[in-house]
């Protein structure tokens, strides 16, 4: 009974540690090639608070999880500038508006 109780307190603790983090979608100022993807994937990692960086170098995008208590969107941004490039925040929502919209024509 202990055992269960310990693994369903830590199963809680889990999901409330991961509630924490906050994704945030970049794009940069030109496409991206393999070596962009690679250069982005070896530095940023290294920014604090940052846990998980994903690249489509088809939609052009950089998606980064972090713990905004940690870091935000504006050290981010300047961690990109760190190496080298010029990132911007996607708006998310605009983008899923956008496609609804192609969608119904």
């Amino acid at each position: 009974m202990k055992r269960f109780l310990l693994i369903i307190m830590l199963a809680f603790g889990l999901t409330a540690i991961a509630a924490d983090r906050v994704t945030e979608v970049f794009t940069l100022d030109h496409q991206m090639s393999q070596m962009c993807e690679k250069k982005i994937k070896s530095n940023l990692r290294f920014e604090k608070g940052i846990s998980k960086i994903d690249v489509s170098l088809k939609e052009n995008i950089i998606t980064i999880t972090f713990d905004p208590k940690k870091t935000d969107t504006d050290k981010i941004i300047e961690g990109f500038k760190k190496i080298g490039f010029t990132a911007f925040p996607v708006d998310t929502k605009e983008n899923e508006k956008a496609d609804q919209l192609k969608k119904q024509d």
